[in-house]
């Protein structure tokens, strides 16, 4: 199981020149990258997103990549011989019109630069690739890592949540037989005052106790009580998935809705009680589940 949350830092070094790769990611609904590279590298791109989808399943990912120093094959130079030409015509007709009896200098020439140029030189994408990917794979597998040791530590997290959980879970299970009978004392008295209300005075048991069932059937809560333990035993096991993300935090909601359904039917303020405990450890749950890929 992995976490969104990791870095990875990697360099590889040519003579004098240094390629270094930064990674870092948080957390995301979706796989974001967001991609800073030098003007040598902007062709690679493409390659640089698919080797990073390979190694990242979630999260929002930055990757910056630098270079210092110069590659061995050094600038190229372009020398736009015409324009020197027509600068140096220029310059001198300047003077014999201006009447300047200064010399004209190869110096005072060279402040006009227009005519040169330097430029890095263009390189084929697959040796820049072999600058790029000895760096790149390196700080992938560090992120990798952070992210994996990140997310041993969530799932002993998750872990101890849920084994308190599943003592709450236990209380409302040893409650529910004083809660049904409480209830069902509730709705008899209920039931009795309502027809002496209304002048039955021989009430057909029958009747009463068909009567008594139907509520209590709204009452009860025993299916969600054991749809609550299957989403918790579903918990579990998906905690042991390569990226279960995504159904993790899906479990945390039919849980909270499950609790929370229980709670209203219960009718019970001890049962109520404990659900409060509940609600809190899966919002705890849920809390570090959005850390998870």
């Amino acid at each position: 199981m992995e976490s969104m949350t990791g870095f990875g830092k990697a360099s590889f070094q040519i003579d004098s020149f240094k390629v270094t790769v930064y990674i870092k990611s948080v957390n995301s609904k979706y796989l974001d990258l967001s991609l800073k590279l030098p003007k040598r590298y902007t062709f690679l791109e493409e390659k640089i997103r698919k080797l990073i989808i390979e190694h990242v399943s979630r999260g929002k990912v930055e990757v910056v990549i630098k270079h210092t120093g110069i590659p061995a094959e050094g600038r190229e130079v372009f020398l736009d011989l015409q324009t020197a030409l027509n600068l140096k015509q220029a310059l001198e007709t300047l003077k014999e019109t201006l009447d300047f009896e200064e010399v004209l200098t190869f110096s005072d020439f060279l402040r006009f630069r227009e005519y040169l140029m330097l430029e890095d030189k263009e390189e084929e994408v697959d040796k820049l690739w072999e600058e790029v990917y000895p760096p790149l794979k390196e700080a992938l597998e560090q992120l990798k890592a952070s992210r994996l040791k990140e997310g041993m530590y969530l799932k002993e997290v998750l872990k101890k949540h849920l084994e308190d959980l599943k003592k709450q879970i236990t209380e409302i299970e040893t409650l529910k037989p004083q809660v049904i009978q409480e209830n069902t004392e509730k709705l008899r008295l209920r039931l009795q005052k309502f027809a002496e209300e209304i002048g039955v005075r021989d009430l057909d048991e029958n009747r009463f106790y068909q009567e008594l069932v139907y509520l209590l059937d709204k009452i009860d809560f025993t299916e969600e009580l054991n749809r609550l333990k299957v989403h918790l035993k579903h918990f579990e096991e998906t905690l042991e998935e390569d990226f279960p993300g995504k159904k993790l935090d899906f479990l945390c909601q039919e849980m909270f809705r499950e609790i929370n359904t229980l709670s209203n039917k219960a009718q019970s303020s001890a049962i109520s009680l404990v659900a409060v405990r509940i609600k809190d450890l899966i919002e705890k749950l849920r809390e570090q589940v959005q850390n998870i890929a």
